[in-house]
């Protein structure tokens, strides 16, 4: 990770559930692990929102509070099963936000996003990304996706060098648009990351250099709030 941002780790956010991960890379190397688990990996992005407690079915899973700006650094792994995931303002049994009942299977790897739903707005909302890794086959390719993750952005780029990779992406616009939550492929190699204003010139968070290896998996994300805008790359890992 090339920053220096707030993330924890499974072993220390969940009770229940959650078996010790792997730990490896998301790539076309690896080969899934076949036992009776799932994956699943958390971003708080709602810089106006509390700190959460986590809810699976109705059991408090989380053993920390899980402040904005908090993300898993890897995907943990969880029993395959029906879950209602709930998220409760911390210390109180006042539900914020919820991701209605859905279907974890096997083998199978989510994202769970916690998000502001309007600029500068304290209303939260939660969605849940299915992270489909069966595109992923050339190892000698790299692989991305793009999110705007935050309430204060209405309209992006995405750059990669001076190479224009996304446009006009508004926040959680991936709900409505499931391509985005497609990874795309990319040569390998040493990358300046810039997210500009829709259809200008004008650099609102960048990322001087990070390294995107062949056969490897990367979710590039914007946060913050319009004061303090920030881009993250976040290797899939397991």
């Amino acid at each position: 990770m090339r920053n220096n941002r707030q993330h924890f780790y499974w072993s220390s956010i969940i009770l229940a559930f959650v078996f010790a991960g792997a730990g490896c890379v998301k790539s076309t190397s690896n080969s899934v692990n076949t036992s009776a688990v799932c994956y699943v990996s958390i971003l708080n992005e709602a810089p106006y929102g509390p700190s959460v407690d986590m809810y699976f079915n109705g059991t408090l899973v989380s053993v920390a509070a899980i402040a904005p700006g908090n993300y898993s650094s890897e995907y943990g792994s969880v029993k395959p099963g029906n879950y209602t995931v709930d998220f409760k303002v911390t210390g109180t049994d006042s539900l914020l936000c919820e991701i209605p009942a859905a279907e974890y299977d096997t083998s199978a790897f989510y994202t769970l996003i916690i998000y502001n739903t309007a600029p500068k707005s304290p209303a939260v909302a939660a969605a849940r990304i299915v992270d489909d890794y069966s595109s992923v086959t050339q190892t000698t390719s790299a692989y991305y996706r793009f999110f705007n993750l935050s309430p204060d952005a209405p309209g992006v780029d995405l750059y990669l060098n001076s190479t224009v990779a996304q446009t006009n992406r508004s926040p959680m616009d991936n709900l409505t648009n499931l391509s985005y939550d497609e990874f795309q492929p990319i040569n390998p190699g040493t990358f300046s990351v810039n997210v500009k204003k829709a259809s200008t010139d004008t650099v609102l968070a960048s990322i001087s250099t990070t390294e995107l290896m062949p056969s490897t998996v990367y979710t590039i994300f914007l946060y913050g709030t319009s004061s303090n805008l920030a881009v993250n790359v976040l290797t899939a890992t397991y």
